[in-house]
């Protein structure tokens, strides 16, 4: 019973590190913080490697107070920015983050970010997982940078 138990647990400790390690992000950037600004996005590709679906219910970053994911919508010739909940993505699918769509939002940073610097950004997956990577900081998209 207790040797069940055990491969028990490691199965499923095995297909959640499994899931972590599936989401791919490739080319994470942020943008430099205007002056006086405290406020910021930022930006990448994620891709499900994996042949399981991974949910996304977060972002987080040490150098923010708050960051979520946001989308932004055209309404009545208006640009508007909302909260996305939650992003799935489906075996072998991809999500663009990018200027004009769906970004990250970090708000309240602890200081303004600089060109040059690299924060890291953590996606909160659905199994309490979390997935991290390096973003450069810059003013403008950065070429070809993947994990």
């Amino acid at each position: 019973m207790l040797r069940t138990l055990f491969f028990l647990t490691l199965t499923l400790l095995g297909n959640a590190t499994v899931l972590a390690a599936d989401l791919n992000i490739a080319h994470g950037w942020a943008r430099e913080t205007p002056p006086g600004r405290l406020m910021t996005a930022a930006y990448g590709t994620l891709t499900n490697t994996g042949d399981k679906t991974i949910v996304i219910n977060g972002v987080s970053s040490d150098v923010a107070a708050h960051s979520s994911l946001h989308a932004t919508l055209i309404e009545r010739d208006r640009s508007t920015m909302r909260t996305v909940k939650s992003l799935s993505l489906a075996p072998g699918e991809e999500a663009e983050l990018a200027p004009g769509g769906m970004h990250i939002m970090l708000m309240k940073l602890d200081s303004p970010l600089k060109e040059g610097q690299s924060i890291d950004i953590c996606f909160k997956l659905e199994n309490n997982n979390d997935v991290c990577d390096d973003f450069s900081v810059t003013k403008h998209k950065m070429s070809a940078h993947s994990h």
